[in-house]
């Protein structure tokens, strides 16, 4: 009994871990995390850093479309 007892533990740890580290990776886990640092623009810059890099080719392309799009949008109108 206490062997299906140490596994149920075992099972809520591991549920435990994972959702924090869901947390961690959401959006409100990182703006929290910048939100409590002590420097919060170099924290806001790593962040940024950190998605830039999760970033693929064709995601880095669209991205690049977006921003001449509005730009493009943004200058016609001036």
């Amino acid at each position: 009994m206490t062997q299906k007892l140490s596994l149920n533990e075992q099972i809520e740890q591991i549920l435990a871990e994972e959702t924090a580290l869901e947390a961690q990776r959401s959006w409100s886990g990182k703006l929290k995390r910048v939100w409590k640092s002590d420097n919060r623009k170099q924290a806001i810059k790593a962040e940024l850093f950190a998605m830039w890099r999760g970033l693929s080719r064709k995601g880095i392309f669209t991205l690049f479309l977006i921003i001449a799009f509005v730009f493009a949008l943004t200058f016609s109108v001036l």
